[in-house]
């Protein structure tokens, strides 16, 4: 029966059937919505402690990094040995 209200009654209409749940979240401040979806602190602390796990895990750049080719003054970081050789800066 609720799909064929929903096809011929308009959704304003009923929503005007039921104003106290309009009301309710109308008055209810800001402050207190946010603190309703607010994480736990225990929660909180665990998923930090996930995500940074998570992020040193992605990142690994402080276990390993790509080999860096420099030759005489030249400022360029180079990839490979040949870069190095063809590269024109002295």
């Amino acid at each position: 029966m609720g799909f064929l209200t929903r096809l011929l009654v308009p959704r304003s209409v009923r929503r005007a059937m039921h104003p106290g749940r309009a009301v309710k979240r109308a008055i209810t401040p800001k402050v207190v919505k946010k603190a309703r979806r607010a994480m736990h602190p225990v929660d909180n602390a665990k998923y930090s402690v996930e995500r940074s796990i998570a992020t040193s895990l992605r990142s690994g750049s402080k276990r390993r990094k790509a080999p860096v080719y420099r030759h005489g003054n030249c400022p360029v970081r180079h990839r490979t040995a040949q870069a190095a050789a063809r590269c024109p800066n002295p």
